[in-house]
């Protein structure tokens, strides 16, 4: 019999993807949508729409108890807004999918991030169980405990955290397209202090086939780092895109950037993440084998929207 997935986040750039896959191995797929374009986009994948968002819990659990599988990718990136009504929207719309999966053992998927561990002292890797950091995105752990607590309460349910940087596919609003189109803009490729701090990456078809695996093969209760990579620097890549861009690579101080960024992006490229995937690839055998950020940016997909950002600008 024909499982069925519920996907939120299902029209955006990962989820898109996870969506596509899980049409093509065969499962039954149905996607929140905010509007008719997204309705559009997910007919075209074979998924049939469920018009809804973040804030309709009605939708989310009527959904759920129908579904086999949840794969929870939503999250508001309005950070305009205080990290903490962002992280209670998630803790809501957790609980607004997990109730109704109580005592069913059916399963249940929710997405975290990598950025709210502490950095490895000696500039190592970090895992799953690695201390918590300290600053505002520490608070996203509270949407992970959240979710997990239903492990307890009879639901199969898993994260999977992502790391800084999911790419691919032509993507125009993730932070590494936003990194290029900002170089554009002001004629410089900028990093903040030395650059030598690593980020952790994944190519977007990798991430979607970690989302599949879990779901199909994790234990409850267990957390998984999505990164494909973690040894690229800040100061590897800010060169890479200025040379994509025709602009130098230039350092300024952490200060220099709240003033040009604001406090979340400025934050955001300073701190160091090195997210091992050990555990996925031990446990799942997840192998990632997209391009990295570094070659998607020098001759990949961000090659054309580098030229699309560029006419932008003169216009």
């Amino acid at each position: 019999m024909t499982q069925t997935i519920f996907i939120t986040g299902a029209t955006g750039f990962i989820g898109r993807v996870v969506a596509q896959k899980a049409v093509q191995q065969g499962y039954t797929v149905r996607g929140l949508s905010r509007r008719e374009e997204g309705d559009q986009l997910l007919r075209s994948l074979g998924v049939t729409p469920v018009r809804g968002d973040l804030t309709t819990p009605d939708v989310l659990s009527h959904e759920a108890s129908n579904a086999d599988i949840v794969l929870h990718l939503a999250f508001d990136h309005d950070f305009s807004k205080p990290m903490e009504q962002l992280v209670g929207l998630d803790i809501a719309a957790v609980n607004a999918l997990a109730t109704p999966l109580v005592g069913t053992n059916k399963r249940l998927v929710m997405t975290s991030g990598t950025g709210f561990i502490q950095a490895d002292p000696q500039g190592g890797e970090t895992f799953e169980n690695s201390p918590l950091a300290t600053g505002p995105l520490v608070i996203r752990h509270q949407s992970e405990q959240n979710a997990l607590a239903y492990a307890q309460k009879g639901v199969h349910v898993n994260v999977i955290r992502l790391p800084q940087y999911v790419y691919g596919r032509s993507n125009k609003t993730g932070f590494a397209a936003q990194l290029i189109k900002m170089a554009i803009g002001s004629g410089q490729s900028l990093y903040v202090n030395n650059g030598e701090h690593c980020l952790s990456e994944v190519y977007v078809d990798d991430a979607a086939d970690l989302y599949l695996l879990v779901a199909q093969k994790a234990a409850s209760g267990e957390v998984f780092n999505g990164s494909g990579k973690t040894s690229t620097t800040y100061r590897q890549l800010a060169t890479a895109i200025g040379d994509l861009a025709h602009v130098p690579a230039q350092s300024i101080t952490f200060e220099d950037a709240v003033t040009r960024w604001g406090p979340f992006l400025a934050g955001f490229v300073s701190i160091s993440n090195r997210a091992s995937n050990r555990k996925a690839v031990e446990i799942l055998r997840w192998r990632p084998e997209g391009p990295d950020l570094l070659t998607e940016v020098r001759t990949g997909t961000y090659v054309a929207v580098a030229e699309e950002f560029k006419k932008t600008k003169k216009e």
